[in-house]
């Protein structure tokens, strides 16, 4: 089992693999990423925000999610960036094929 750490790009895994997607956060509360569409072979197995090392105002952290690959085939992941009133400020696509 492998653990492999991306953007949201697409990558190629083993079953059992473990991918972790990165994707840049501010510190605000307004907005925050989250998962509108998994593959059924893919499981969300934990979500974290960490903090930039920046100590100034304003600094961009990072949402990490940590998927685990279920079975085989080519499954979809996309996160979305929402405000709390649920407006899309942003989107990240990415295809991951477990082989």
């Amino acid at each position: 089992m492998n653990h492999i750490s991306t953007g949201p790009k697409d990558v190629t895994v083993g079953v059992g693999d473990t991918i972790e997607v990165h994707v840049p956060e501010g510190t605000s509360r307004e907005v925050c990423w989250s998962t509108s569409r998994i593959g059924k072979g893919l499981v969300l197995h934990d979500v974290r925000f960490v903090p930039s090392k920046n100590p100034l105002p304003g600094a961009t952290g990072e949402r990490v999610f940590y998927f685990k690959a279920r079975r085989p085939g080519t499954w979809p992941i996309s996160l979305r960036m929402r405000r709390h009133e649920d407006l899309c400020a942003a989107r990240a696509n990415m295809t991951v094929t477990v082989a």
